[in-house]
Order: C-alpha cells, then structure tokens, then sequence
C-alpha cells in the first residue's frame, strides 16, 4: 500500500479473506587474438554531488585522479582535440615528435596485422582446393581487414580503435567453406568447378557477415547487449581453445600441403617430409610465445617476426640456394602464374555460378557464430575499458562492430570486430588520435594494390609459426591457466567443449557445451542451501503464562524459509528437508507403515477434524523416543533430532524436542515455482503430514504460485472451502494462529480472546478503568474478576458509564474495516478492548522492520 494505516480483523482467523494486493518487490574477460584474458570489472559511471553510491575500485576515473563527470547515459565520445589518454607524467611532445609517433605506430601496427591477417585467411580457406587460390583470398581478407579499420576509426567512440578480421569469427566461416565443399563432392563427386565453389562460397560468407552486422546493430539500438553476455563463459573458453587446435591445424596443412581437418589426419605427419617441414614452424612459434611471456614491449613481436625472416633468407644464402628451390622443396609457396588485379579478383563473385541451395544449412552455424562474435566483442569491449579507465556504452560499442560487419559483408568481406591486443598496444601510446588507424588502412590498402603477391616470398615457416602463437596462446589460456579461474564443473566444461567439437564438430560441440553448462547451474541451484529452519515466533503481546507455555512447545511449530525459484530439480530438497525436520514418535512411525503397506489413503476424512497428536497435552508433547521422517519407512530407527537444541542447565527454560504439530512452508524469499514442483513436493509433503495428523500451513505465498497450489488442490480455495492446507499473508500471521492453536489445546484462550463480551456495558467500562492510569500515576492492582469494595477515594476516580460516555466512544468495527490512515486528522486515542487490528505502512518503510511487515 501506498498509505499508513491500521485495520481491524478478527482473532483467529484462519485465513484472511483478501489476499495481500502488493508483491514483494522483487566479471568482464577480455581476451584478445592471442588468449590474453585478464579479468575485470566494468567501469562505473559518476553520482552527481560528489558521493558515491558504490565503492570505488582501482580503475575508477576518481581514484586515477580524473575530474568526476556526470552522466546519465555513458557514452564517451572522443575527439582529436580530447585529453582522454594525456598523462599528467608524460613528456609533452612538439607537433612534430607526435606526428612521428604516430606514424610509427601505425607502421607497427600494420607490421603486426598483415601477417596476422594473412594466417587467418589460411584459416578459412584451409582446405586444399583453396590453395591455387591462396594469393587472391589473402587480398580479399586484408580488404576485409581495411574496412573493419576505417569504420572503427570513423565510428568508435575510441580514438585508437583497432579493428580488424577477428578469430571469434573466422572458425564459422571456414565451416561454412568445408561444409559447403563437403556437399558439393556429395552432390557431384569431383565433377564441379572451382568456380562455382569459389562463388558460393564467397557469396555466403559476405551474406553472413553483412546479416551479422545488421544483427548486431538491432541488437545495439535495441540495450540488448547484456543479453548476449548469457552465453556461458565455459563454453565460450572451449570455443576459444579449439580455436587454437583449429589454426594449429590449419598452419601444419599450410606447411604440409597435407589436408589436415581431424585427428585422424595426424597420422599424415609421420612422413619424414611432413615432419621435417613442420617441425621448424612449431619450435618458431614455441620460441616466440616463450619470448612474448617473458618480456612485455612493443618491439618483441616485429622483432621476431623479423628474425624469423632474417634467419630462412640467411640460410638460403649460406647454403647456396634460391628462392625457386625453396619452393621446389615446399617452404615457400608458388607465386600465381598471372597476378589478379582486385577487380578480377572480384570477378569471383560470379552470381550465374552461386548455388544458393546451400545457403539455408548454414543458418545453424550463423546463429551460433551471431552469438560467439557479439559475446566475444562485449569482452573486448569490456578489457578496453578496464584499461582505459573510463565507462563505456557496450550498446553503442556493439554498434560500431555491427556496422563494420555490414560494411565488410556488403563489400564482399569477412566477420570482424576489436582487436584487443592491438587496441591496447596503440593506447598505452597515449596517442588520442585516429590517424594510427588511417595509416593501417591505407597501408594495407597498398599491399592489397601491390602487383606481388607477399606469400610468394615469405616463408611458410613465418605463418606457421603465426599459427602455432595462436594456438598456445589460446590452448595454454583457456586449458591450463583457467584451472585458477574457474571453478573446476566449469572448468570440466571447457575441456567437454572442446573435446566435443573436436572430435564432433563445431555446432555440436556449442550445444553440448550449452546443455552441459545448463545442468551444471541447475545442480549448482540445488546444492545451494535454499531450504532453512527458522525459529521464530509470531510479534502477538501476550502475558507471562502464555509466553512460558508457547516457550516450551515452541519446537512442536517447524518452519522452513524457501527461497528462489522452486523448480523439479529443487523440489527433491525441499521433501527431504521436509523429512528431516518433522519428529514423530516411533509408535506412529509403525503405524504409518502399516496403513502405507495396508493401500489405506493417508489423508484424513476432513481436513478440520481434530487430529490425537494435535489434542494432545503439553505433558505427551516430549517424549525421547522421537525420530524424524526420514527413517518413517527405513529398517533403523533415528532417535533424537540433531537440529534441536539439547536441554540445558536451567531446567524448564531449555528448549526440548517435541512432537512436530505444525509445519510452516514460508514462501516469502520464494520468486516462483513450477506445476512440476507443487505437484511432486507440495502435494506429497500435504499428504505426508496429514498421515502423520501434523497440519501444513504455507505463508507468504506469490500469487503465480498461490493460483497453482490451488488449482492442484495443495491449498484451500478463496471461500475457505476444498481439502487444501491453510495459507496466510505473512508468517507472522501463520505463526499466531499456531500459537493460538496450542494454547487452546492446553486449555487457555488467548489473551485477545478472553476479554469482557462486547455486549456487557458494564464490563466495558470496567476493563477501560483498569486500563487507564490512576491520577497519580499508578494502576489498578485488582482485576476484572475480583469484587473487592474499594475505599472511597477509589470510589471517586471510577470511570463510570456516565464519565466515560463524555471523552470515550465505543465502536465495533467489521473485519476489512479500516480505523486510521497516514494523512488523516488525529481525532483521537483507540483503545482495543477486544480483536486485533493489523497495521500497513509503505513498502520503503515495512522493508526496513525485518520479515513478516509487508507493504
């Protein structure tokens, strides 16, 4: 309720006849190319007025010593006139050093990127039909790559944006190549041309890129790029290590001139040639990983990348021989017979030779790689901004990857988005400008125009050792290194992940990685501990007979506190808490068995009817030969309750173990709960109690799951009417009408209902005169029973009828009723003579006064 204020009900309800109106309301990984996956958190935006509603971390702008900026919406928009990345340490450059600087970093870059662009093409295009076209597939790739550059050069919010061809993406694609290969020799054996598998192929692939980008976009205007971060890291980690099995496998068929695509095909190594061709690739690759782990600078990759190429032309030249005989013997690949220009190169896009029929089996593997390159990018996104130090909007962040994809699609290109290492290398520059990435667009511009063709002069060896970077960076991150990680069910899943699409395939391999991951949360939702005992008892004022009765037969009311979802999977739980906590004495325990062996129904012939364990005496209540309901149908018997607390030093005071006469489900933590739940729980923990006379009582019930119980008949209906188990608003509301219960079975009305008749005028005036304080200050010591005359100076200060009548009204108010709200005049001081009333206050305000007050 919005408004304060109290209304009457009467005592003992068994249920209120109106439910309750108002509802309780209810790390980023980065990575890069080459497995770098530091963890993080994202940054967090500014609270105007100087105080922060959440601690600041390290990477937080105001500990860096940033100027707070307030926004509602973070987007950081940088311009080249910004300071986003000027340090405060840093030498200041003249006009002249900068433009230096930043020339060198976009040689840098591009020195990196090229031969990283030109291994990824040897990726997708691993399969051997490929190969006489290898030189005109690397220009069509390093065009993709151009274009994902200049549009996040234009379009990030990131000055030193680099984007490039990504290896998130390129997976799918090359297993869209082989499937598509795959189906042709199926359809035609080897009676096909190349042209139109080049064709097809080409053509799907730019389809799938520019469908991606239009995807992300939507997905970016739409806020929705928390969703695609639902994918499972653990599966994303499998992904991301096959990744490096992938280019591992694809660089040995590179090196090879093998057809590599499965673990059978290793065998093919075994050659001598094979082995003496590949071999100096992998120790390259080894030897550079070994050398980038140890020492942490931006030149260590250019150079050695250089000294790779100093090394094999160094050899052919103390060895005395030629390029040509390097090629003979397969370490360089042949050089085309007439190089393309671009536009014949474009001449692949034949659209009288696509065979579109092999469009729709590649819908499969687009939806998974939709979901891997937007989950992929968020985590670059999310590394950068760890680095940057600064928020980000992820939304328009995937934007810009969506855009870039579109573009690329559209000119024939490939998937791509952040480069995170490369990203990263150009902002530890504090260079804020966007002419780095102009100058590795243009550059690779140029190679793509140069008349030669560059893998026609540098070795295999340099792009296998490329490759085989790739592959331990990937393999060594997300096998071995995320045993610290994560937890060890998830790390079990990123090995299942992989093995799954290595030895499966690819599609495959993502949905048993997703199935997988699926029932690791259910488990892990299970073994949480969701099921507590509480020991409470109800917020009732009652006097100090009651309090001593209720203290001692407190254990004879179990309440279990349910929480989060209640599901199939939860519900086995649930029963066994149910079993465990519920004692009976092993009399009963015989006969229960008895009627369950006998086919006797274990409900009771009315659901109101006085059950002997409930009438029984306080005196019956204790006995140590109790066991809980979990041995009812075992051989053994379970004396004793390890849950209760033991008797101790002070005799009456103590706690003892009773006979469970109550049981309370409290749904108030409780978010939902399926049919499947309430029928195998709910309904079986009813017909368990009922066997055993022990009375099921559900409080705080949501209405979704209020309506299920009682269409399965586990609760009574809205009129009180049906078989079903009573049901109260609150807990504490549950709680008094068990304690009622107990005291009426020990023969004592409670206080509230044992007042004076409304009826009897004189007993009214009587109990207010001993309610109200006397004109010094005390209060009556003679009670309502006794006839004792009074002197007459008591005489005098008697509240009769006709005084009373002057300063008191007397009201008798319906349930529902309601007798003040928040707002309302003060017209007066309400004393309850008899009832009891419940008081309702604001959700802000019950929230704060602990379970039980709701608004």
């Amino acid at each position: 309720m919005d408004s304060t204020g109290a209304t009457a009900r009467t005592p003992r309800m068994r249920r209120s006849p109106v439910s309750s109106l108002l509802m309780p309301e209810s790390p980023a990984i980065s990575r890069s190319y080459d497995g770098s996956t530091p963890f993080s958190m994202r940054g967090l935006p500014q609270v105007p007025g100087g105080s922060m509603k959440t601690p600041r971390h390290s990477y937080h702008p105001r500990r860096a010593g940033v100027a707070s900026v307030s926004m509602d919406d973070v987007v950081v928009d940088v311009e080249e006139n910004s300071s986003l990345l000027r340090s405060k340490d840093g030498p200041v450059l003249t006009p002249t050093q900068r433009k230096i600087k930043i020339g060198l970093y976009g040689v840098l870059n591009t020195v990196i990127l090229v031969p990283l662009m030109i291994s990824f093409a040897q990726i997708i295009f691993r399969d051997p039909e490929f190969q006489p076209y290898m030189n005109d597939l690397v220009k069509l790739v390093l065009v993709s790559a151009a274009v994902h550059q200049i549009c996040f050069t234009c379009v990030s919010s990131l000055p030193f944006a680099m984007g490039q061809v990504q290896d998130a993406g390129l997976i799918f694609l090359s297993a869209m190549c082989s499937s598509i290969i795959k189906s042709l020799h199926e359809m035609r054996g080897d009676d096909f041309s190349m042209e139109e598998v080049l064709a097809t192929t080409l053509f799907t692939m730019a389809v799938s890129t520019a469908v991606l980008g239009a995807a992300l976009i939507v997905t970016g205007k739409l806020r929705l790029a928390s969703f695609v971060q639902y994918l499972p890291m653990p599966v994303v980690g499998g992904y991301l290590a096959f990744i490096g099995f992938y280019a591992l496998e694809a660089g040995l068929s590179m090196m090879t001139a093998q057809s590599i695509k499965e673990p059978a095909d290793w065998i093919k190594l075994a050659d001598a040639d094979a082995l003496m061709l590949s071999v100096p690739g992998v120790v390259a690759g080894t030897i550079i990983f070994w050398v980038n782990s140890r020492w942490n600078h931006m030149a260590v990759m250019p150079c050695c990348l250089a000294a790779m190429l100093i090394t094999f032309y160094g050899l052919l030249l103390v060895t005395g021989a030629s390029l040509d005989d390097a090629r003979t013997a397969g370490w360089v690949a042949e050089p085309p017979p007439s190089p393309r220009t671009i536009t014949q190169i474009y001449g692949f896009y034949d659209f009288s030779k696509i065979n579109f029929s092999h469009l729709t089996e590649q819908i499969p593997t687009w939806i998974a790689m939709y979901f891997v390159v937007a989950f992929s990018s968020s985590l670059d996104v999310a590394a950068v901004e760890t680095a940057l130090g600064k928020p980000l909007d992820h939304n328009h962040e995937l934007q810009t990857v969506g855009i870039s994809n579109l573009l690329s699609g559209l000119g024939g290109g490939f998937t791509g988005s952040y480069l995170f290492s490369q990203t990263i290398f150009t902002l530890r520059g504090k260079l804020d400008s966007r002419y780095v990435g102009l100058i590795v667009f243009f550059l690779e511009i140029a190679i793509v125009l140069s008349p030669f063709s560059i893998i026609a002069f540098v070795p295999k060896v340099f792009f296998g050792a490329l490759q085989m970077l790739v592959c331990l960076d990937l393999i060594t991150e997300w096998l071995w290194h995320a045993r610290n990680k994560l937890l060890p069910r998830e790390y079990g899943i990123v090995w299942l992940t992989f093995l799954s699409m290595v030895f499966v395939n690819l599609e495959l391999g993502i949905v048993v990685g997703i199935i997988i991951a699926g029932f690791n949360f259910i488990y892990s939702y299970i073994a949480t501990a969701s099921v507590h005992r509480v020991m409470k008892r109800s917020r009732v004022e009652r006097d100090l007979r009651e309090r001593v009765l209720l203290q001692n037969m407190r254990m004879a009311i179990v309440t279990l506190e349910l929480e989060g979802y209640i599901f199939f999977g939860s519900s086995v739980k649930v029963m066994d808490e149910v079993r465990r906590h519920v004692l009976v004495t092993n009399t009963e325990k015989q006969e229960a068995k008895t009627s369950t062996l006998s086919g006797a129904s274990p409900m009771l012939s009315r659901r109101h009817a006085p059950s002997p364990y409930v009438a029984r005496s306080l005196n019956d209540s204790f006995n140590d030969d109790l066991t809980t309901l979990d041995s009812v149908f075992d051989d053994h018997e379970m004396h004793g309750y390890s849950s209760t607390p033991k008797a101790g030093k002070n005799g009456s005071s103590a706690l003892h173990a009773a006979r469970t006469r109550y049981f309370i489900l409290d749904f108030e933590k409780v978010s939902g709960v399926d049919a499947t739940a309430v029928r195998s729980c709910f309904n079986a923990t009813k017909e368990l109690l009922a066997q055993h006379g022990i009375a099921l009582i559900f409080a705080s019930v949501p209405t979704d799951a209020e309506r299920l119980l009682r269409v399965h008949d586990v609760i009574e209906k809205e009129d009180g009417s049906g078989t079903g188990s009573l049901v109260f608003d609150t807990l504490d509301k549950a709680l008094e009408w068990c304690e009622d219960e107990l005291l009426v079975s020990e023969g004592i009305l409670p206080l509230s209902e044992s007042a004076p008749a409304v009826n009897e005028e004189g007993q009214r005036w009587q109990l207010l005169d001993e309610l109200l304080p006397r004109p010094d200050g005390s209060h009556r010591k003679n009670d309502l029973g006794n006839s004792k005359p009074r002197s007459s100076e008591d005489s005098d200060s008697i509240l009769t009828r006709e005084l009373g009548e002057m300063y008191v009204t007397h009201w008798l108010k319906q349930e529902g009723d309601t007798l003040y709200r928040a707002g309302g005049l003060v017209n007066g001081v309400y004393f309850i003579g008899y009832g009891k009333v419940d008081v309702f206050m604001p959700s802000k305000i019950h929230e704060g006064l602990g379970p039980g007050f709701r608004g």
